[in-house]
């Protein structure tokens, strides 16, 4: 959390409200925050940022890169970071199915803050888990951290069968591994869009990329575009299958949550509707 999606409604609301085209004229970073950054010190990004103006928000799979004329930032919010414009509400932009800090703001959680002419973004993290990236003097196609990663689940670009078979064929991982990996594509999926693009494509989990048939792939390549359809229209989860529900919103069976392996996300799936392709 977030996902995709959501860090696309993210983007939005800052866009929508105004915050292109602004200077930067402070930015600082409190209660920790400075955890967050990746290869430059606070000092270096308050001397970089401050003054600099905001061009363009961008996203690519689960990463928000904020375009200033003197270079970029980016930020993956991870499980639990946001952030929020003093003042504005997110309203029916964005919901949170989990932990995300949209409406009990705590002040600790309060990462670093970036004042600008007419508004002061606040970002949240109630872990501090987020990364922040600085590339000074690079806009988003020039960054490699962006450039590298293939096509999000927003581009519905994606392999053939052949060519998936002979990419990835031989790994011995899940299909659910296979989609949170973010090396392949699409990328930007998480635990529940893999859940829910698994339960449109009537596949079971844990099964072997390797044992992938044709008409499955294609079950598969069709349940991607449905979840982009459906992800792409509404912030709300009412057209969950099987994720954080307690029965199937097909058949009405119990929703099975297992962590396969010991310590990855739950899966949750209905075992009656997905027990093969």
């Amino acid at each position: 959390m977030p996902e995709h999606y959501e860090v696309k409604r993210i983007a939005n609301y800052l866009i929508d409200n105004g915050l292109l085209h602004q200077s930067l004229k402070t930015c600082t970073f409190q209660n920790g925050g400075e955890r967050i950054l990746g290869e430059y010190s606070q000092s270096d990004l308050q001397h970089y940022l401050q003054g600099a103006t905001l061009n363009n928000i961008n996203v690519k799979a689960k990463y928000t890169i904020f375009e200033f004329d003197v270079g970029s930032v980016i930020l993956h919010y991870r499980f639990t970071g946001i952030p929020h414009l003093l003042g504005i509400p997110y309203d029916d932009q964005l919901y949170s199915i989990f932990s995300l800090p949209i409406t009990s703001l705590r002040q600790d959680h309060c990462r670093f803050t970036w004042v600008f002419e007419s508004l002061t973004l606040h970002y949240y993290d109630t872990r501090c888990l987020s990364k922040l990236y600085f590339y000074p003097n690079k806009i988003t196609c020039q960054i490699p951290l962006v450039a590298d990663l293939p096509h999000d689940i927003s581009s519905l670009q994606f392999l053939d069968y052949q060519t998936f078979f002979l990419l990835y064929g031989k790994r011995k991982v899940s299909i659910k591994q296979w989609l949170l990996d973010q090396t392949t594509c699409p990328s930007g999926l998480g635990n529940y869009l893999a859940c829910e693009v698994l339960a449109r494509a009537k596949l079971f989990p844990f099964m072997s990329v390797s044992s992938i048939s044709r008409d499955c792939y294609q079950n598969l390549l069709l349940a991607l575009s449905e979840v982009h359809q459906l992800a792409s229209s509404t912030a709300a989860y009412s057209w969950f299958l099987v994720f954080n529900r307690e029965h199937c919103a097909i058949c009405q069976s119990v929703i099975i949550k297992k962590k396969i392996p010991k310590y990855a996300q739950t899966t949750h799936y209905c075992l009656r509707c997905q027990r093969n392709c």
